[in-house]
C-alpha cells in the first residue's frame, strides 16, 4: 500500500498515532484510539495538525508530516509536545510491509515458467472454492 502510511509513538501514558493517505490526501491523528485532528493535506508542503493530550490540564501537541519527494518514499512524521520534537517511527499497515518483498528470478526453462503459472492458477482456484 504505497498510499497509506501509518505512524505510531507512545508517549507519556499515550498512544498516538498518526495515518496518512496519500491518494485521499488526508491524515488524522489518534489519541488512545480516539480521532483528535483530521486535515487535508497538500501535494507538496507540510502538513501541520494540532490537537490535545488528554491529561489534566490538555496539553497541545503538534505533528507535522512532511511531503515525500518521492512516489516510493515514506514521509517524515514528527511530533511537537512541551517544546520537544519527537520522530515518529513509521509503522507498516500489513504483514507485506513488513518484510520487503523480493523479486522471483526469471523461469530458466519453459517448463519452470509453466509450473510457475500452474501454481498460481491452482492457488486462485482454492480461493473461489472458499
Amino acid at each position: 500500500m504505497a498510499g497509506h502510511h501509518r505512524y505510531h509513538l507512545d508517549q507519556n501514558g499515550h498512544s498516538i498515532t498518526v495515518v496518512h493517505d496519500l491518494r485521499r490526501q488526508r491524515a488524522e491523528v489518534w489519541v488512545d484510539g480516539k480521532t483528535v485532528a483530521v486535515a487535508r493535506t497538500p501535494r507538496h508542503e507540510v502538513t501541520v495538525l494540532e490537537g490535545e493530550l488528554p491529561t489534566v490540564p490538555s496539553r497541545r501537541m503538534l505533528v507535522m508530516i512532511d511531503h515525500p519527494y518521492d512516489r516510493d518514499d515514506i514521509a517524515l512524521c514528527v511530533l511537537e509536545t512541551d517544546g520537544n520534537r519527537y520522530l515518529m517511527p513509521h509503522v507498516a499497515l500489513t504483514p507485506q510491509e513488513r518484510q520487503p518483498a523480493e523479486r522471483t528470478p526469471p523461469a530458466a526453462t519453459p517448463g519452470q515458467l509453466f509450473a510457475r503459472w500452474r501454481a498460481r492458477h491452482r492457488h486462485r482456484r482454492s480461493d473461489r472454492r472458499a
